[in-house]
C-alpha cells in the first residue's frame, strides 16, 4: 500500500480517537502550540474563568443528548467511510467522509470545549502540510515529545533527595506512596493519556501527599493531588458539607491534570508549569516580572523564589527517577495496592451509609473508603445523579435490598435537649418516656454535677412510647 494511503488510514483513525474520546468524555486536550507566558495577566479572575468555563462544560457534555447523538452518527460515517477505503472503493469513502464531517459540523459542540481537539486536528494539519506542502518522496510520521526533562539547572538538589528518599525513614515513606499507588495507578495513568499529558505526571502526588488521599496540608489543600478549595471550584469539584471532590480519585485527577494542561499552555515549559502547581501560577508570574527571569535557576540566583517552590521540581524529578528503576535505588518486594474496583449506583436520594453497608452486605469502613469524598453520615442533599461506590459484584444484591427499606434514612435514634430554667431529670425523663438511668448513661458528665444547668445540653435516646 502506497505511503499517501496509509497516512489517510491514520488520519481517519486518528479523527476516531478524537470522536470516542469527546462522547466518552474522558479526554480533556487542549492546543499543543508553542506560548509565551503570559506576563501582562492583571488579575486571577481571567484565567480562573477559562478554567471554570471549560471544567463546567465538561460535566454538562455528559447530559447533552442532542450532541452526544450528532458525534454517535459522525462515527458511524467515520467507520462506513473507513470500510470502503480498505475496500478500494474511494468514492463510497469520500461519500461517507463528508458526511462524517457535516455531521461533526452540525453537533454544535460547546466552544469552552474546542481545545479537546486542538491537539488531534494540529497533528492533521501537520500531516496534511507534510503531504501537500513537503517535496519529500517519503512520509516521516510526526511524534510529539511530552516527556518531562529529567534534570534540572542544579542536578545536585536532584541528587539530594534521590539520597533522601532512599535512606532512612524517608526510604519507608516513599516505600508506602509506591505501595499506595497501585489503587490508583491505572485512573491516573488513563487521564494523562487522555490529555496527552506526561505519563511521568503520575509520580506527581508522592511529592504532594505520599498517594495518601486523606492528606491536608498546613495550607488546606486536600487529596491525592494537595488541591486548595478556591482553585477545586474554579475546576468544577464540588466542596460543601456534603462532599469534598478533592478526596475523590478520579474527580481530582480530571481536575489536577487540566490544571496542569492550562499551567503548561500558559508557561510553556513544563518545570515552570510544576513551579506554579506548588507556587500558584499568579505567584510564580510575579516572580518572574520581579526578576525578569525565564527559568527556575534564574529566579533562584536572584532570590525570586520561596524555598518550598526551588525544591520542588527537584523532588519530583527524584521521585520520578527512582521510579523508573526501583531496584536499583533498594526498593524491593513492594506490596502495590490493587487497583479500585466497584459497582455505581446513581441516586438522588440522601441515603444513610449504614443503610448501603447492610444492602450491599459490607461494612460501614469499606463503604467510606470507596466513597471518601463524602463528609456527613450519608449521600449528599441536592447532588443530581450522585455516583455511590459499592463493592465490586454486589450491585444486583444491594438494589434488591435497598428496594425493600421503607426508610432510607432513619432518624439515629436520639435527640438533643437544650435545659431550660425550672427543668430537672425527672421531668424530662418523663417527657420523652425514658428513665433517669439511661439520660445519665448517654451523658456520664451528669454524674459529676447534683443539679442541671440551664443552657446544658443533653443527649436522650427517647423511649417507644414517645414516637407514637
Amino acid at each position: 500500500m502506497s505511503n499517501y494511503k496509509i497516512l489517510l488510514i491514520s488520519l481517519l483513525l486518528f479523527t476516531c480517537h478524537t470522536l470516542k474520546a469527546q462522547e466518552e468524555n474522558t479526554i480533556i486536550n487542549e492546543q499543543n502550540v508553542t506560548t509565551q507566558a503570559d506576563l501582562t495577566i492583571s488579575s486571577n479572575t481571567v484565567e480562573d474563568s477559562s478554567i471554570s468555563k471549560a471544567a463546567k462544560a465538561l460535566q454538562e457534555a455528559a447530559n447533552d443528548s442532542k450532541t452526544k447523538s450528532k458525534i454517535t452518527l459522525a462515527q458511524v460515517y467515520y467507520q462506513k467511510s473507513y470500510n470502503a477505503f480498505k475496500d478500494n472503493n474511494l468514492k463510497r469513502a469520500k461519500k461517507n467522509f463528508n458526511l462524517f464531517l457535516d455531521t461533526l459540523k452540525s453537533a454544535d459542540i460547546d466552544s469552552a470545549l474546542y481545545f479537546v481537539i486542538f491537539d488531534n486536528l494540529n497533528e492533521i494539519l501537520k500531516q496534511l502540510n507534510t503531504i501537500y506542502f513537503s517535496t519529500a518522496t517519503t512520509i516521516t510520521p510526526i511524534t510529539k515529545d511530552y516527556s518531562i526533562a529529567m534534570s534540572s539547572e542544579d542536578n545536585s538538589l536532584v541528587e539530594k533527595y534521590i539520597t533522601i528518599y532512599s535512606s532512612k525513614s524517608a526510604k519507608e515513606r516513599i516505600q508506602l506512596a509506591f505501595e499506595r499507588s497501585g489503587a490508583y495507578k491505572d485512573i491516573i495513568l488513563e487521564t494523562l493519556r487522555g490529555m496527552n499529558l506526561p505519563e511521568e505526571l503520575l509520580y506527581l502526588p508522592i511529592v504532594e501527599s505520599l498517594y495518601n488521599i486523606n492528606t491536608v496540608s498546613r495550607a488546606g489543600a486536600v487529596g491525592l493531588w494537595q488541591i486548595m478549595a478556591h482553585r477545586g471550584r474554579a475546576l468544577g469539584l464540588q466542596i460543601n458539607y456534603w462532599v469534598d471532590e478533592r478526596k475523590d480519585p478520579e474527580k481530582s485527577t480530571k481536575a489536577a491534570c487540566l490544571y496542569l494542561k492550562q499551567l503548561y499552555l500558559m508557561l510553556n515549559d513544563w518545570h515552570l508549569a510544576l513551579a506554579a502547581y506548588n507556587r500558584g501560577e499568579y505567584g510564580l508570574i510575579r516572580d518572574m516580572r520581579f526578576s525578569n527571569a525565564s527559568s527556575i535557576s534564574e529566579m533562584i540566583n536572584r532570590n525570586a523564589i520561596p524555598k518550598e517552590t526551588q525544591n520542588y521540581v527537584p523532588q519530583f524529578i527524584a521521585a520520578a527517577t527512582i521510579a523508573k528503576d526501583l531496584k536499583l535505588y533498594g526498593f524491593s518486594d513492594l506490596k502495590y495496592d490493587p487497583p479500585l474496583k466497584y459497582d455505581v449506583y446513581y441516586t438522588d436520594k440522601v441515603i444513610d451509609l449504614k443503610i448501603v453497608a447492610s444492602c450491599a452486605n459490607t461494612t460501614l469502613e469499606e463503604v467510606k473508603k470507596l466513597n471518601p469524598a463524602l463528609q456527613a453520615w450519608s449521600t449528599p442533599l441536592g447532588y443530581s445523579n450522585f455516583a455511590l461506590k459499592i463493592p465490586s459484584g454486589s450491585k444486583d444484591l444491594f438494589l434488591e435490598n435497598l428496594s425493600k427499606v421503607k426508610d432510607l434514612n432513619p432518624s439515629p435514634g436520639f435527640v438533643k435537649h437544650k435545659v431550660v430554667k425550672g427543668e430537672y431529670l425527672e421531668k424530662i425523663a418523663s417527657k420523652y418516656k425514658t428513665s433517669q438511668k439511661e439520660i445519665y448513661k448517654d451523658n456520664p458528665f451528669l454524674l459529676k454535677h447534683k443539679y442541671l444547668k440551664p443552657g446544658q445540653t443533653l443527649i436522650i435516646r427517647p423511649g417507644r412510647k414517645y414516637f407514637k
